[in-house]
């Protein structure tokens, strides 16, 4: 008989899981609470992880088809002088896609597995029987249900598996921008760009030959750093170099503040937590969208190769959650560097970046996992794979 799963969440996360279950076989259903596909945000960064989940997912092809490699990585100073830098080998890939190109490549792939999309239904709890309930008051049964409703899941809350919810201090603004073609071909214009002016970041991001990525970061207490719209000379004024950036941003950008999500475990009976509702994470590895996206995948394998769902769960809980939670703890401290004094900032840069095995244990941690290869499910130390996969130079 065919198994069934019922989503919470139309996302990235209740998407790639839709997706994941639906190409084994699986009666999927996705319910999401707005009326179309939620195209929030602006570029995505997607490692070689994501990636990897994306091509077994079959939409790889579909989600990069404008979008640029990523060449080279710089982090400079607030009048543009270099202070770090590395180069992005082709073995080990980063794209920033639009987010628009991946949500509808998840939901094109989803249609086209046999799943089903309902828009204007918004879930708010959940049975660990498998129960999805409601705001109307109806009810779907289901052999699984999996909330993916984000960092504000009522699912997850309801069934107390929230354990705690920390802000972390920082406030982003994230837009795209128009790109001149100039941009195409000079090194400013190719290079991923990290802007740091005390506890100022602002990062520049090419996505594809029309468009690129900003993000504007500032710290709590930065009131004037934090406003929506943003203050343009503010922004021209921390950084004087870059106002060929500053003076394309629009006012239409998402502005949020960031947040660090823990919970007592990932599931509950046959309810599952995938995505920002077991992971939230601050931005600043990239891989809030890539570890959503590795849990779908890998629930899905993993109940799979049990061929049980308890026992399948419980596997996939043990050998995801502790590495996921490393990941948002380096995502958390990594950020944190931005409350240093300068000097203190820039040497805990140079450390890193000087060590591959720091690296490799903290930044790419996460770009450096495969769980699409056999070899995922059969290593007893999955941390310790991170170290062995080339990377940055």
């Amino acid at each position: 008989m065919r198994r069934t799963v019922e989503i919470a969440g139309g996302g990235i996360a209740g998407l790639a899981s839709g997706l994941a279950f639906a190409r084994k076989g699986w009666r999927v259903r996705v319910h999401e609470q707005d009326s179309g596909l939620r195209i929030l945000g602006a570029g995505i960064y997607l490692w070689e992880n994501g990636l990897r989940v994306l091509d077994a997912l079959e939409v790889l092809p579909c989600v990069i088809r404008d979008a640029l490699p990523g060449w080279r990585h710089e982090k400079r100073d607030r009048l543009g002088t270099l202070f770090a830098q590395s180069s992005i080998s082709p073995r080990f890939r980063l794209y920033v896609p639009l987010r628009e190109h991946l949500l509808s490549a998840l939901y094109d792939g989803l249609i086209a597995a046999g799943g089903e999309v309902v828009f204007g239904s918004r879930a708010i709890a959940a049975d660990p029987e498998g129960v999805l309930r409601f705001a109307d008051g109806g009810t779907a049964n289901a052999d699984l249900v999996i909330a993916a409703d984000g960092i504000n899941s009522p699912i997850r809350d309801r069934l107390g598996l929230l354990k705690w919810r920390h802000p972390v201090g920082q406030f982003g603004y994230r837009v795209m921008i128009p790109r001149a073609v100039a941009e195409l071909t000079s090194d400013v214009g190719r290079t991923h760009c990290e802007n740091w002016n005390g506890s100022r970041r602002l990062l520049y991001a090419p996505c594809t030959e029309t468009q690129a990525y900003v993000q504007l970061t500032s710290v709590r207490g930065d009131s004037a750093a934090n406003r929506t719209p943003i203050d343009r000379d503010l922004w021209r004024a921390t950084f004087p170099h870059l106002d060929w950036i500053i003076d394309r941003i629009p006012e239409h950008g998402r502005g949020d503040w960031f947040e660090l999500v823990r919970t007592r475990s990932w599931s509950k009976g046959r309810v599952v937590l995938v995505g920002d509702s077991a992971s939230g994470q601050p931005p600043f590895l990239g891989q809030g969208g890539g570890c959503a996206m590795m849990s779908a995948f890998t629930l899905a394998e993993a109940i799979d190769r049990a061929r049980d769902i308890t026992a399948g769960i419980a596997d996939w809980q043990q050998r995801e959650r502790p590495f996921t939670e490393w990941v948002q703890r380096v995502s958390h401290w990594y950020g944190q560097l931005a409350f240093l004094p300068v000097p203190l900032r820039l040497a805990a840069f140079r450390a890193i970046g000087s060590s591959e095995r720091l690296k490799a244990a903290t930044l790419f941690v996460a770009a450096r996992r495969d769980p699409t290869a056999a070899a995922h499910w059969h290593d007893p130390q999955p941390m310790a794979r991170a170290y062995d996969f080339p990377a940055i130079h």
